[in-house]
């Protein structure tokens, strides 16, 4: 790799109600076995200053860029992508951590192909259960805009910095974008980056930790995530027809709680099979 800027790695970390959990992804990122040269760009949302004390405790092991923004996680990751200047930027959640040779092995990967310009990993809580997104792919591929639902969450995303050019996340999906979209940003996102042409592979071989959501089963959630979806597939190009099939999927799910006499977990997929729906024909 060429040596244009001084950072490997800019991580851009948005963050809101978090202190325990943010402590133990800088306690992960400081244990790497192969120390780089890490940018770390924190986008605190939190109306206080809780984090300070945290962050102190680790300034002198990386560089750390303390930004304050209001909440809104693409618009977050936005100031932050405003800010990063490493040649491979990537978007750790708040309560995830990395293994101790997760870097390292990025970085060999990146070297090793160098016509690629982002590399998804594999996300699963310590137990090896899918956590952050749901289920992902098992075998490494070359993502595509049909398989890049399975490939892709945004702890899991690191991309070249040449390769982004001046691409941001759309401010209307996401957590708190004040709009119906609440999901989809980070595969909006890489859908964005193949369309300019960027080749973009899935790795699981590597793997970012991440908690598994157990609930709570929350229905204005599901609806929420649903509409995300909805808007991610229309605002891309896909057909109705496949709309309504990843619709479907979670009616299949919501019996299938049905039948577990979980019926929390029954309207949260109910709800966002319908917000597929409603985000898919919904105007903004």
């Amino acid at each position: 790799m060429s040596n244009t800027t001084p950072f490997d790695f800019s991580l851009i970390l948005c963050t809101i109600n978090r202190t325990v959990e943010v402590r133990e992804f800088l306690t992960s990122l400081a244990a790497q076995k192969r120390k780089f040269n890490i940018e770390l760009v924190v986008v605190d949302q939190n109306p206080d200053e809780r984090l300070f004390p945290v962050l102190q405790e680790f300034q002198n092991l990386f560089t750390i860029r303390h930004l304050k923004a209001a909440p809104g996680l693409s618009r977050a990751r936005n100031t932050g992508l405003a800010e990063a200047s490493g040649r491979i930027i990537g978007f750790p959640d708040d309560d995830c951590t990395y293994g101790p040779e997760l870097l390292d092995n990025l970085y060999e990967a990146f070297d090793k192909t160098p016509e690629c310009g982002g590399i998804s990993t594999l996300v699963t809580d310590k137990e090896g259960n899918f956590s952050a997104g749901g289920r992902m792919y098992r075998t490494p591929c070359r993502i595509n805009s049909k398989n890049v639902w399975w490939c892709g969450v945004s702890p899991s995303i690191f991309v070249r910095k040449d390769a982004l050019g001046d691409l941001l996340f759309d401010g209307n999906l996401g957590v708190g974008s004040g709009t119906i979209f609440g999901s989809g940003e980070e595969t909006d996102f890489l859908l964005n980056l193949l369309e300019r042409g960027v080749r973009l592979e899935y790795m699981p071989q590597l793997l970012v930790y991440h908690p598994r959501f157990n609930g709570p089963w929350k229905s204005d959630r599901g609806w929420l995530y649903g509409c995300g979806m909805g808007r991610v597939l229309r605002k891309h190009g896909t057909n109705a027809v496949v709309m309504f099939y990843y619709a479907a999927l979670q009616q299949v799910r919501a019996v299938q709680a049905f039948f577990t006499f979980k019926y929390r977990k029954m309207f949260f997929h109910l709800a966002m099979s319908f917000g597929r729906i409603r985000g898919y024909f919904a105007k903004i």
